[in-house]
């Protein structure tokens, strides 16, 4: 319990010192992990965490604190956090109740006009939005960065999720509450037909049911394709609409659904800066490696290579025999590894301010160095510096795996499941932007 509690405070420490209890609780599930499912891993997580904050309460100087109003409930480092807190749910909530939305530009400035407390450190724009809405009665957030009304009206639920539901060749009803609920979570939920059907006319789409689609299984069709953009890198190819009943008619499948899905993801991190932990499986991981760097204008890092040349400048600076290093990282925690880990603790900073020089978003390979050396707290530095104004564009890590975020057992450091994403394979092999026919488009 002691030991959690002192993560506790890390955690909170790295979320700029205040949380809602179930982002609290998610990542501490996060970093401990589970063997159980949902949604007994969950309630497991709840509960741990709650004992630790109680247990925190009682000592003669807690490092953190509880603050409710009303069914908001905070956990928070001191006092002038929580109501800095709330004052921004405030201002999310009134936010969230114009008509039309605030854009995500007015909601930032907007949020940013709230004074932060004396001697608290500024907050990545992602995360001042998103402790907004935690800390709001009505208000969340949108994948776009809008605040709006939880429970919004499922039609103008639809008529917001324009973008992603044109440009599809025919859509069932599960697709069209998938892209509308992954833009607008907290909205009413959408009807099933026919009332849905009617729905969509309110919203202005010209959609039309058409039993003979999706393999018979019916879906919703446009009389015209809309104009669509597919982008890959400096280079772009269009479609001018094209009438449904055309031979180039493609089956919009469940794979390349969650490749463009995946693919637009990434499209807004590398906009709006993001800190990602990007899982691809092992024997693809040197082709997503390659993948993510033809597609996007990201800086390759491979951070072994970096810290190894950062090691053997401060060895050689302190005079330290290149040979007895090697001879010393071979056997872990035997010999002169103290001695080792202070070389190690030199040369962090040069990497970490070489990082932190970047002006584009970088993909970060091969990290596992950081676990190796109990270097992790990098991690949580450099993720904390993305979106800040004096901060880095972007930080994507690529790990190996499928199923949790860790190097060499250690949890990486994320501060919810948005921060993580599996890559596809339908991603890898393009399958999004080919022709239907298995050749890519150029």
């Amino acid at each position: 319990m002691t030991k959690l509690r002192a993560e506790v405070a890390d955690i909170l420490h790295a979320a700029g010192g205040v949380m809602s209890v179930g982002e609290l609780c998610e990542a501490v599930l996060t970093a401990r992990g589970s063997v159980q499912d949902t949604p007994y891993r969950a309630q497991l997580a709840t509960a741990v965490t709650r004992a630790a904050v109680e247990v925190e309460r009682i000592m003669a100087e807690p490092r953190f604190l509880v603050r409710r109003d009303g069914a908001c409930v905070l956990i928070a480092t001191n006092q002038e956090l929580a109501q800095y807190a709330f004052r921004l749910g405030q201002c999310a909530d009134r936010l969230a109740a114009e008509d039309p939305l605030a854009p995500p530009a007015r909601v930032l400035q907007t949020l940013q006009t709230l004074a932060l407390p004396t001697g608290a450190s500024e907050l990545a724009d992602t995360r001042l939005i998103r402790l907004a809405a935690v800390a709001s009665v009505h208000a969340a957030v949108s994948s776009r960065q809008e605040l709006y009304p939880k429970g919004m009206d499922a039609a103008r639920a639809l008529k917001l999720s324009q973008g992603a539901l044109l440009g599809v060749p025919s859509l069932t009803v599960v697709q069209i509450r998938e892209r509308v609920s992954s833009r607008y979570p907290d909205a009413e939920p959408l009807p099933d037909r026919p009332a849905l059907d009617h729905l969509l006319h309110l919203a202005g789409f010209d959609f039309q049911w058409d039993v003979t689609v999706k393999q018979g299984t019916g879906g919703y069709v446009s009389r015209f394709h809309d104009t669509t953009i597919v982008t890959s890198g400096s280079e772009s190819v269009s479609r001018l609409p094209t009438v449904l009943g055309s031979s180039h008619v493609i089956e919009i499948t469940p794979e390349i659904a969650d490749a463009r899905q995946f693919e637009e993801r990434l499209q807004r991190a590398c906009k709006d800066g993001a800190f990602l932990v990007l899982l691809a499986h092992p024997k693809y991981y040197q082709r997503a490696c390659d993948e993510l760097c033809h597609r996007f204008p990201i800086t390759l890092i491979d951070f072994e290579a970096l810290f190894l040349k950062a090691l053997r400048e401060v060895a050689d600076k302190a005079r330290v025999n290149w040979d007895l290093v090697l001879k010393t990282d071979a056997t872990p925690h035997a010999g002169d590894w103290q001695k080792l880990l202070l070389l190690v603790g030199r040369a962090m900073p040069l990497v970490e301010a070489q990082l932190s020089a970047s002006d584009t978003t970088m993909l970060v390979t091969y990290a596992g160095v950081l676990a190796r050396y109990e270097r992790m707290d990098l991690l949580e530095r450099l993720r904390d510096k993305v979106g800040r104004r004096d901060g880095i564009p972007g930080l994507w890590l690529l790990l190996p795996g499928q199923h949790q975020a860790v190097m060499d057992g250690k949890a990486v450091p994320i501060l919810s499941p948005g921060q993580r994403a599996n890559i596809p394979k339908s991603w890898l092999q393009n399958i999004h932007r080919s022709y239907g026919n298995g050749g890519a488009q150029p």
